[in-house]
């Protein structure tokens, strides 16, 4: 479904996200297509996008072999060179930090091993990789922001920051406003798989999709359902966090409190627990190794162990929401997740059986290991390139940078999405 814009005196910043979203959508569109999608006038368009070259934020190309008299018509696409995002993934032990551009490109990538309990550790490493992937030959001119990644719940509860799936400890995040002092920088932050869902709304295998679950599986075990493009929050903003649903009557304790919780059986820490491994670095390795040699019994018994759990999942989630399908994205290692998918079939009964053909049901992120990172850089870009009709309502701003075109609000602290 695509956005149609509108004649609101005041929607000239929502026209414009518009006409870009298109442009993103399609790859490559011509003005008269442009015209045809978005029910604006042809002198609209060609404003906006006349706009839209000003500021850099699309290239015009000559589309080659038309059959058309006269010179080639013109198409218009997102200038990948238009500035860059730097994402931030946090996860119990890791950080991962890219350097993305406007297209969803990872131009640079880093991953350092590190203590994540210490978050004075991890404020100096993390600015010491911002650093570093600003000075790559890569980084354009124009930086649009930080976005940083990190597991959830971030909304203080009863389960948020415990065990070792989590920050723990992490229960004040005013280390973002620091980031965001030292660096200069914008900063957005939000929930590993809410990041990682729109990542996947923007660049990824979700879209051309309004509506999908995305499965974030990474440490732990999360995830988002996607409504209209936008993530749903919930009443506290803790919405979907599937890791902690009691999947199995009596098993395995969980470090919320409860027993059986679906991520005690379908995470990498479930894994790592099964292997006798416990460093990051070490547990990744260990685990494609043994994934390509394919001749230890502890993987073999816990992959058809997590094989069930992920059957089961997957049928809860299909008869609660009735998603358009089921992406499954994150940090761990893309044979494995192909091996779990693999042995779960043939999947449960459910209402998207006989409706959506199996191999719908279930969507493999061509993003898979770079999911969070990905998504964190997202953050910053997402509000620029998908446009939502709150836009209408936001405070004009006087300059004519690229903010104030497309109705962006500056921020004093660094901002949760």
């Amino acid at each position: 479904m695509v956005s149609r814009g509108t004649t609101q005196q005041s929607s000239a910043p929502f026209n414009r996200r518009i006409v870009l979203d298109v442009i993103r959508r399609q790859g490559r569109i011509s003005r008269r297509e442009i015209v045809e999608l978005v029910s604006l006038s042809p002198q609209t368009v060609a404003n906006i996008t006349n706009e839209l070259q000003t500021i850099g934020l699309i290239v015009a190309r000559r589309i080659r072999g038309a059959k058309a008299r006269g010179q080639p018509p013109i198409a218009f696409e997102l200038n990948p060179n238009a500035g860059n995002s730097l994402g931030i993934s946090l996860e119990p032990g890791r950080i991962s930090a890219g350097l993305v551009n406007l297209v969803g490109e990872i131009l640079e990538r880093r991953e350092v091993a590190i203590d994540t309990h210490d978050q004075r550790v991890v404020l100096a490493s993390v600015v010491a990789l911002i650093r570093e992937l600003r000075r790559r030959p890569a980084a354009a001119e124009r930086l649009w922001g930080i976005g940083v990644a990190l597991p959830g719940p971030l909304v203080k509860t009863d389960i948020s920051f415990v065990g070792p799936t989590t920050l723990e400890g992490w229960t004040d995040l005013a280390v973002l406003d620091e980031l965001r002092d030292l660096t200069r920088l914008q900063v957005f932050y939000s929930v590993d798989s809410v990041a990682a869902a729109l990542g996947e709304t923007l660049f990824g295998v979700a879209r051309s999709l309004d509506n999908f679950f995305y499965m974030h599986f990474g440490v732990g075990l999360g995830g988002t359902l996607v409504v209209n493009r936008s993530a749903y929050r919930g009443a506290s903003g803790n919405a979907t966090e599937i890791g902690h649903i009691p999947a199995v009557p009596g098993g395995k304790s969980c470090y919320c409190g409860n027993s059986g919780c679906l991520e005690r059986y379908l995470s990498l820490q479930s894994l790592a627990e099964a292997l006798g491994v416990s460093e990051a670095p070490q547990r990744d390795a260990l685990i494609v190794a043994q994934l390509e040699r394919n001749d230890d019994p502890a993987l073999k018994g816990w992959c058809r162990e997590a094989a069930e759990r992920l059957r089961d999942a997957v049928c809860v989630i299909e008869n609660m929401l009735d998603p358009a399908t089921i992406v499954i994205g994150g940090s761990a290692p893309k044979l494995l997740v192909e091996r779990l998918v693999a042995l779960a079939q043939p999947l449960h009964h459910s209402v998207r059986g006989g409706v959506a053909a199996p191999t719908v049901r279930i969507l493999l992120s061509e993003r898979q290991e770079d999911s969070s990172i990905l998504g964190a850089a997202v953050l910053p870009i997402y509000d620029l390139l998908s446009p939502r009709f709150e836009v209408l309502q936001q405070e004009r701003r006087a300059d004519a940078d690229v903010a104030g075109l497309m109705g962006q609000r500056a921020a004093s602290r660094a901002g949760r999405l």
